[in-house]
């Protein structure tokens, strides 16, 4: 027997199942046996399965132990194998699966199944490996909640094995979670005394609470106080009534604790709002801000009424008419003594805050009133209560792990019926018949929807924050992460000449290049002009159609978006700066020869400058002590590294949030951390700080697809991008929730795009990307929404693949000798791809024909190149010939002339 159990537990623990699926579920037995257990529930619901409404059945985890336990059993019995830290949950029209991803794989068959034997739906709730699985036991609450209301009961006995003690961190969670869920959905009524005396014992024994520490040590501060219903009192010396917990609509709970641990006293009050209207609403959000700004004003050096005058401040300028009901004290010191008198925090205290204080933030507003006639909800008060460290450099609140943002104390229990009974009567008036429990209707229960709601919702306001961030890094403003490189290089002085008489001997006033001193000569009002090559950003030329070629000059200018500001620009702050030069010419060829030793010349300083800022990190070696001049060979050595006296901290790659790509050349497996990307097994290795980057794109990411590219843009915009193909689209979910939870900004499109090209129209443009949305042409919600914006979005930008001839010809033609940056590379080949760009061979048989002339080369007549011209263009039909006997044949490009 013990032997049988352990062969069905290793496919659910994944050991087994995905190599050749060896283990399936048996559905005929399976699709008899839920019959059966549907027919045995209904038929002896109210004798043998104690009118148990809702059947639950939690598994707990694997164990090297001999037991014999029903859940066990039942799964054995129903599926064939054992599924550990598996919760199974039984309903009239539903069933729900709440388990890891390879269960969920192994159990995806059971739903056909289960809809022709008994008419059920199963749903699946897959939960992360280090996930305790409380968001996605709510989404079984909410369709319990739902199949309630649709059956017309007030209440739901959910049935369960009592005596099978929970274990492990799932089963734990579930047993809470059911404990606090039929409380409310049964509407079991509970005192705020019984509350107190709950809270109580769990903080004189805080292994309840998960916490090891001795319980000696820990006391109370006060009785725990929980009030509700309209009766409030915002003193630490209130007490909990014998009253029932008020929680209907528009009501307002408030709960305090206050604990001692050694002798030394800590305090924590929150305020939980119930369906709030709007007044409640208004006055929580203000009151939490008020609050903050009263923590933020707790400074060492800073007097003590300026933490309440800092939250006066808040409330009369967002609120003035709650000023009246703002508590007259924001708090007081805490440490020994619960509550210091010589350290209240109010508006006449003007003692001075030094570090090591410890202080009690308690702020409220009193004796608010409703527009309603109901007593319970007539009066309300709000309170939020923290304890603060202060320290030298920064301010620590001890007690932030109780969140107090309106997200985590607003809570709504009508919203998901109201939504419910909407669908079902757009349910029934569509079908005329009566309101039943469909796949469509229970689709809104389904814990995915709302969690991508949410997700949404968060990305909506992290790219109104983004384009905020970038807009100021753009302006000159921010602090955004710029190329260090570029930043090394600005630390050394610019001097091209030290005297006038260093300047070369001048000759015609053409432009001159001085590859010794690094310097180019324009002329400018009849004078040679000297400038240092570091101070030219980039150059480009152009030929019109008069045969007049223009070479323009873009210098680093201080306060413009992504040039450096360097020291002299910082000494004179009231000069005037050159921003950008234009010349005309009539000779092609020496203009495209300055626009090449130019970019020669800056390549080289820019890898100099490089290399510079590269070395000055460098760890100098000590010197090496000879013993009695004499070598001996080391034969055996070990290396162990010291770290004492290193504040170092080591990151831990979540492998379960890890997916396949490819970052380079090969697929790889590449894992986040708290703080990185990271891929170390492949060479060459990819490191990615999540500081770093801007923005995600994924790209290609639509339905068909297998697989999706995902594009990391960088802070620096100089940056190339980083891109990683070929990710599966099974691993999309996952990487939408671990950038989602990072706080990073993340777009879709259904095509790779130009980045080159886009990151090139903001860098020069920078005002009218800000101007335009920022990074909102990514999102293609809004763009398929505003269909004239869209157009101008996407104007300039195409697919990666299909990026401009003159990038790659002008990488091979300068790749070959010269070493310069990624960041040199990537502005040379755009510009050089703008001088070729839309070139017939018109113009470079005039060009070629100019070339000639110069030289001399002019017997030849108008004709004979014509002639010469026809045959090419027929040598190249030729090639083209779909009978050509080479294999393969297609038409090829032709070389560009230069």
């Amino acid at each position: 027997m013990a032997d049988h159990r352990n062969g069905n537990r290793q496919p659910p623990n994944g050991k087994a199942t995905g190599a050749g699926n060896d283990y399936t579920i048996d559905l005929s037995k399976f699709s008899i046996r839920l019959k059966t257990l549907y027919s045995h529930w209904n038929e002896h619901k109210s004798d043998l399965w104690t009118s148990s409404d809702v059947l639950a059945i939690a598994t707990p985890p694997p164990s090297e132990d001999l037991w014999y336990l029903k859940s066990s059993a039942l799964n054995i019995w129903l599926l064939g194998y054992e599924f550990p830290e598996t919760i199974m949950v039984f309903m009239q029209r539903q069933i729900h699966f709440l388990c890891s991803v390879k269960k969920a794989t192994l159990l995806d068959v059971v739903k056909a199944p289960a809809k022709d034997a008994v008419g059920v739906e199963v749903v699946m709730h897959v939960k992360a490996k280090n996930d305790d699985g409380s968001t996605l036991m709510e989404a079984i609450f909410r369709a319990i909640r739902a199949q309630s209301k649709l059956d017309g009961h007030d209440c739901l006995v959910v049935g369960y094995i009592a005596k099978e003690v929970p274990e492990g961190k799932l089963l734990e969670t579930w047993a809470e979670k059911l404990k606090t869920w039929r409380m409310l959905l049964m509407r079991k009524k509970v005192t705020h005394s019984a509350l107190m005396e709950e809270t109580e014992k769990a903080i004189l024994d805080p292994s309840k609470a998960g916490a090891k520490l001795k319980s000696d040590n820990v006391d109370i501060c006060y009785p725990p106080i929980f009030q509700s219903g309209g009766q409030f009192d915002l003193r630490p010396s209130a007490a909990s009534n014998d009253e029932l917990l008020y929680y209907d609509s528009t009501s307002v709970i408030i709960c305090a604790v206050g604990s001692r641990y050694k002798s030394y006293c800590s305090n924590v009050a929150r305020t939980f709002l119930i369906d709030a209207n709007p007044l409640q609403s208004k006055a929580y959000e203000v009151l939490l801000k008020a609050h903050e700004a009263a923590i933020n004003d707790l400074k060492s050096g800073n007097k003590v009424s300026a933490a309440y005058q800092a939250a006066f401040s808040v409330v009369e300028k967002d609120a003035p008419e709650l000023v009246p009901n703002l508590t007259k004290s924001a708090g007081t010191g805490i440490g020994l003594e619960f509550r210091e008198s010589g350290l209240n925090l109010n508006a006449k205290n003007d003692r001075v805050v030094k570090a090591g204080m410890v202080f009690n933030v308690s702020l409220g507003f009193q004796n608010l009133q409703n527009q309603t006639n109901n007593t319970k909800k007539q009066n309300f008060s709000l309170l939020l209560a923290d304890t603060v460290i202060v320290d030298n450099d920064k301010t620590e609140v001890v007690t932030s792990k109780s969140s107090k943002a309106v997200k985590d104390v607003a809570y709504s229990f009508n919203e998901d019926e109201e939504e419910e009974e909407e669908k079902s009567k757009r349910k029934d008036e569509a079908n005329g018949t009566d309101a039943f429990m469909s796949k469509t209707t229970l689709r809104s229960d389904n814990h995915e929807v709302s969690k991508e709601e949410l997700r949404r919702q968060h990305q909506a306001e992290l790219a109104r924050q983004k384009n905020e961030e970038t807009a100021r890094r753009l302006a000159g403003g921010g602090s955004g992460t710029g190329d260090n490189r570029s930043a090394a290089k600005t630390l050394t002085d610019l001097i091209a000449y030290k005297t006038v008489n260093d300047l070369p001997p001048p000759k015609d006033l053409m432009i001159q290049i001085d590859q010794k001193n690094e310097a180019v000569l324009f002329p400018i009002y009849g004078s040679m002009v000297p400038f240092h090559v570091g101070t030219i950003r980039t150059v480009s030329s152009q030929q019109d159609t008069n045969r007049n070629c223009y070479i323009r000059i873009i210098f680093n200018v201080p306060g413009t978006p992504f040039s450096p500001h360097d020291a002299s620009s910082m000494k004179f702050q009231g000069s005037i700066y050159l921003k950008e030069v234009s010349f005309r010419s009539k000779d092609p060829r020496h203009i495209s020869e300055v626009v090449q030793q130019i970019k020669t010349l800056r390549r080289q300083v820019v890898a100099r400058e490089s290399e510079r800022a590269e070395r000055a990190t460098l760890v100098t070696q000590e010197r090496l002590q000879l013993a009695g001049n004499r070598f001996k060979p080391i034969r055996r050595m070990s290396v162990e590294p010291q770290f004492s006296g290193l504040d170092l901290e080591f990151d831990q790659p979540l492998r379960e949030l890890g997916f396949h790509g490819v970052p380079y050349k090969s697929s790889a497996f590449i894992v986040p951390s708290s703080t990185c990307l990271v891929e170390l097994i492949e060479t060459p290795f990819l490191v990615v700080t999540l500081s770093e980057i801007e923005i995600v794109n994924l790209e290609r990411v639509g339905l068909g697809q297998k697989n999706f590219d995902m594009t990391i843009v960088f802070k620096d915009f100089k940056k190339d991008v980083l891109r990683i193909d070929s990710i599966p689209s099974t691993a999309l979910d996952g990487i939408k929730e671990w950038l989602d939870t990072t706080d990073i900004k993340y777009y879709e499109s259904r095509l790779n795009l130009n980045w080159r090209q886009i990151l090139k129209t903001i860098t020069d443009d920078p005002q009218s990307f800000i101007d335009e949305g920022g990074w909102e042409f990514l999102n293609l919600e809004a763009t398929d929404s505003e269909s004239d914006h869209s157009e101008e979005s996407d104007q300039g930008y195409e697919p990666s693949d299909v990026e401009p001839e003159s990038d790659s010809e002008e990488d091979d033609s300068d790749g070959a000798s010269l070493v310069e940056s990624e960041d040199e590379e990537e502005d040379d080949s755009e510009e050089d791809s703008e001088e070729e760009k839309g070139k017939t061979w018109e113009e470079l048989e005039r060009e070629a024909s100019n070339a000639d002339r110069e030289k001399g080369n002019e017997s030849d007549s108008e004709e004979d190149r014509k002639r010469r011209k026809v045959k090419a263009a027929s040598f190249g039909k030729s090639r083209a010939r779909p009978g050509s006997s080479r294999p393969g044949s297609s038409v090829t490009k032709r070389s560009k002339l230069r």
